[in-house]
């Protein structure tokens, strides 16, 4: 996706879709140079996912053969490390260039169990003066977990247009039973209602899964062309059935919110207005980039690592530096396994 100007010797952490490995590149650069990082970099692996390092000279000759790699000081057979070990690792690389023996900077790396991110998903619309209910209590769990995927799925009304509206709502409302608002949905299935326990979200993020997610995405200043990359990785294999789901939201509209809970003492928007004026509308669900309920993932083994690529061109009403990339995996029965976010241009590793 860009030109990467080496000032030295490479160690790259390469991944291939036809084998389970992982992507870092990384400068290595005379002793008295800093170390630069490439923001492409994927610096993350799965429990006994292959991790095969790479060296390339500044003449762009692959010497990887000829170099001893050394992880936490230990030497490795060849050049392709595992680990049942979770942790962060240190690897460098030895090697003889013209007579001289050269020995590489040092660069880590970690190997994770990944954590489940819950979707929270709300149907919610600027004349609906129920719905601020929910948006409380999303912005309350969000403050006890950065696990936490939210999408917001606004409908016009009767009234003025909303902004977020999105033009596919309905096509989402009849295939995941949503018929009167608000409301709000956990995992894509299970129903979220008032009270709306907090608890009902918390207890399940953060907990180890077998699914990683990592998303990287650049956007064209010049022509709003976005490219997003994503790729998972499954301890266990993708079932059949199992799906990729590709988002892209926006956040900080501002837009007049119909309020139910003016004159009640315990809400939150008790005396801000009915509507509230300029209520910040935010996790606003834009285009899909697959299928609205997703897109097959081909059949993939354990700890192999599954691609794709996505391009999109966006319109000029969107306002780019609010805007995110949401990433779901779901089983044959719509439930989210696992989910990942990112802002544009950010480069999300497993997590």
């Amino acid at each position: 996706m860009k030109n990467i100007y080496y000032l030295g010797l490479i160690l790259t952490f390469f991944a291939l879709s036809s084998c389970s490995r992982t992507e870092e590149n990384i400068s290595l650069l005379p002793p008295t140079a800093d170390i630069v990082v490439d923001d492409l970099v994927r610096k993350t692996s799965l429990r006994n996912q292959e991790i095969p390092f790479k060296i390339i000279n500044e003449l762009g000759e692959d010497i990887s053969l000829q170099a001893t790699f050394f992880v936490n000081d230990t030497e490795i057979q060849g050049n392709i490390f595992t680990s049942e070990t979770i942790g962060e690792f240190e690897v460098y690389g030895i090697y003889t260039e013209n007579g001289t023996v050269v020995t590489t900077n040092t660069e880590t790396f970690d190997v994770i169990i990944p954590k489940r991110k819950v979707v929270v998903e709300d149907y919610t619309g600027t004349w609906c003066g129920y719905c601020p209910i929910v948006t409380a209590a999303i912005e309350d769990a969000h403050d006890m977990t950065d696990d936490l995927t939210i999408i917001t799925i606004h409908k016009t009304g009767s009234g003025d247009p909303d902004l977020l509206h999105f033009p596919q709502v309905d096509e989402l409302r009849d295939a995941f039973g949503v018929f009167g608002y608000p409301t709000a949905k956990i995992n894509r299935t299970i129903n979220w209602s008032n009270p709306y326990s907090l608890d009902e979200i918390t207890s399940l993020t953060g907990l180890d899964t077998n699914i990683g997610i990592a998303i990287n995405s650049e956007l064209s200043t010049d022509t709003n062309d976005l490219i997003i990359e994503v790729e998972l990785v499954n301890e266990q294999s993708f079932m059949t059935g199992d799906k990729l789901v590709v988002y892209l939201l926006e956040s900080g509209i501002l837009q007049d919110q119909v309020n139910y809970y003016n004159d009640d003492p315990t809400s939150p928007y008790y005396q801000l207005g009915n509507p509230i004026p300029n209520f910040e509308q935010n996790h606003g669900l834009r285009n899909s980039l697959t299928n609205l309920t997703g897109d097959a993932i081909s059949s993939t083994a354990a700890l192999v690592t599954y691609n794709r690529t996505f391009s999109f061109s966006i319109p000029e009403n969107y306002n780019t530096a609010n805007m995110s990339v949401v990433v779901l995996v779901v089983n044959s029965d719509n439930t989210a396994l696992n989910s990942q976010f990112a802002e544009l241009g950010e480069n999300k590793p497993y997590e």
